[in-house]
């Protein structure tokens, strides 16, 4: 074996290797529910099915109809621990979505904390709010504090992929949808990443009692530990739920 031939497998060897730790760097969570469950197949904060929540065809499907989030029978997913990053100031929360309409406020993601009937320290994602767009929000203290962002619907009976991203470093709020930013991002103020208090982490339920439960099915559900740019959520857009793209995010 030549040494030119020994040169040549090694470099080979490190593509190989280097691509394979760039498609998982910086994902931290990832719920596919392809093998029907919940679980998580990168980290190790697994989901429990609540109420009539069930996975059906490598889906989670919630089907709430008018129940409110105090309801005991609402249907939807817990995670049993945080699924934000123990360290650090950012986060990209990317989620695929089926949905009809569902009432205003209805709850994709829901991570924070609350305060008897309303919902405290969180960030959500809403499929349309009273602007009868979605909403993705962040909050240190109360909803009236909140820094938001606004975007498509994402209840109009088709699949879409929405991408929060928390930019710690840049202190912005950012909204893509199907692979593209929204709006301009906003200024997270006082509202960022390490004052969200993950009490409670649930897909489909809002921590606002009078908020309906969501009605949707849910392709995949990953999380990052740092803030996407715009060519990698149109990368992971491209690329859809099940694939994750031959380069991704690094830190």
């Amino acid at each position: 074996m030549t040494d030119v031939y020994r040169f040549q497998r090694v470099l080979v060897l490190l593509l190989v290797v280097g691509i394979c730790s760039a498609a998982d760097a910086g994902l931290i969570h990832r719920y596919s529910f392809n093998d029907n469950t919940a679980n998580d197949s990168v980290g190790n904060v697994n989901g429990t099915l609540k109420g009539s929540a069930k996975i059906v065809d490598g889906k989670l499907v919630l089907d709430n109809g008018d129940k409110t989030c105090d309801d005991a029978g609402l249907s939807y997913l817990e995670f049993n621990g945080s699924v934000l990053p123990a360290k650090g100031t950012s986060v990209s929360l990317v989620i695929w979505i089926t949905a009809k309409e569902n009432p205003q406020f209805a709850r994709i993601l829901d991570i924070g904390d609350k305060a008897d009937a309303d919902g405290q320290a969180f960030i959500y994602l809403t499929c349309r709010h009273e602007d009868d767009q979605s909403r993705a929000a962040i909050t240190a203290t109360d909803t009236g504090s909140k820094t938001y962002i606004s975007g498509p619907r994402l209840d109009d009976g088709k699949p879409h992929m929405a991408a929060i991203v928390i930019d710690g470093t840049a202190k912005q709020l950012h909204l893509f949808v199907d692979g593209k930013e929204s709006a301009t991002a906003e200024d997270l103020g006082d509202n960022t990443l390490d004052q969200v208090r993950p009490v409670h982490n649930w897909i489909g339920k809002s921590g606002f009692d009078a908020d309906t439960g969501l009605s949707a099915s849910i392709d995949e559900f990953r999380v990052y530990d740092n803030p996407l740019t715009a060519d990698e959520v149109a990368a992971i857009n491209k690329a859809g739920p099940d694939e994750l793209p031959a380069t991704q995010p690094s830190k």
